[in-house]
């Protein structure tokens, strides 16, 4: 089906290409990565959608992490002014009380962590160093993303061992970031942990993209974590303003003021954290996502990244059809091919039903 629809936005033209997309995937996800995504495109090809397209994408994003796609009710609409009230007033303060501190020690390593010619034996004892740090690596590192079922990682050297110079400073770089989101509330278990788990997905996305197009894998990783920071402050601050007012947050509220408030904030944390402005700059690119503003191989791989993740989520919850997929692959500039280099899953998905019809 999925080749069908895709026949019908081409003028019902099937490639090779299109044809490989829909056979069994290679054996590792990052071999068929580097064998199948797609490197002829030229940069400007991508991002080339209408701006509105996008906010509803993301916004029906955000409604599917919390879980509920909810219709604005007068009271919501209600709802929705007091906070954006109250937001525009601690607009200012809020950017340096909420946004969470990189101590120097933090900062130190991150450098470290993104220039690529830095001793991995320096990496190796900063992490032992602090204990904290540590078990957050070795949590991250056995994770199912980074290691077969059944291996164990028992220590930060058999890490280095295990996964490689590039990953371990990968995790590392994500240990340093996910504990400065953590907040204490219910909603941060059935929200806020899912946009944590989004920002990760498209760090690993942008760098199999930026990898395969010739640009700073380490760079777009880092911009695929940092680049909802802004949605992780509102909503800790939203979270904080219904305990005062004691009120059951409505979800579309949610999904409005992340999506309105958050560009500006990862903006204004990024500056309070004193990053270099290289380390952001595919980000600025990124919210521009306009025709001509993705100037970067980076840039274009956190947007790539970001759309095939959003997508993915939604089209696996049903949220959309495949008809919808591949006409917003289309409006992004991709494909439907290209979006099953990183998720075959959806080829799997059709073969499944081809096997079933």
């Amino acid at each position: 089906m999925l080749l069908k629809i895709k026949g019908f936005f081409s003028g019902g033209k099937q490639t090779e290409t299109s044809r490989e997309s829909v056979s069994a995937p290679e054996t590792t996800q990052e071999n068929s990565v580097s064998k199948r995504i797609g490197t002829d495109k030229s940069l400007n090809e991508y991002g080339n959608q209408d701006l509105e397209h996008a906010r509803e994408l993301n916004l029906a994003f955000i409604s599917s992490l919390i879980g509920v796609r909810a219709l604005e009710t007068n009271e919501s609409k209600q709802q929705e002014l007091e906070l954006r009230a109250a937001l525009d007033a601690e607009m200012t303060g809020m950017t340096e009380r909420s946004i969470p501190k990189l101590s120097k020690s933090a900062m130190s390593l991150m450098n470290d962590l993104m220039s690529p010619e830095v001793d991995q034996n320096k990496i190796v004892k900063a992490v032992n160093e602090d204990p904290g740090l540590a078990g957050r690596v070795l949590s991250i590192a056995n994770s199912p993303v980074y290691v077969a079922p059944g291996v164990k990682i028992k220590g930060i050297e058999h890490a280095l061992t295990m996964l490689g110079h590039i990953r371990l400073r990968q995790v590392v770089m994500t240990s340093l970031m996910s504990n400065k989101f953590k907040i204490d509330s219910s909603y941060f278990e059935t929200f806020g942990q899912s946009l944590w788990e989004h920002s990760t997905e498209v760090a690993i996305n942008a760098r199999d993209i930026a990898d395969t197009k010739g640009g700073d894998a380490g760079l777009a990783y880092f911009a695929g974590l940092i680049h909802d920071i802004g949605k992780l402050i509102i909503f800790k601050k939203l979270i904080e303003l219904h305990k005062k007012e004691q009120q059951q947050p409505h979800p579309q509220v949610f999904s409005n003021l992340l999506n309105d408030y958050s560009d500006v904030l990862t903006r204004r944390a990024c500056e309070v954290w004193g990053l270099p402005e290289y380390w952001y700059q595919p980000v600025l690119e990124f919210q521009m996502a306009s025709p001509g503003e993705l100037k970067s191989t980076e840039s274009v791989a956190l947007f790539l990244a970001n759309s095939f993740a959003e997508l993915h989520t939604l089209y696996s919850a049903g949220e959309i059809t495949q008809f919808e997929l591949v006409w917003r692959l289309q409006e992004a500039g991709s494909d439907i091919d290209e979006f099953m280099t990183l998720y075959p899953d959806a080829a799997n998905d059709e073969q499944e039903e081809a096997t079933a019809s």
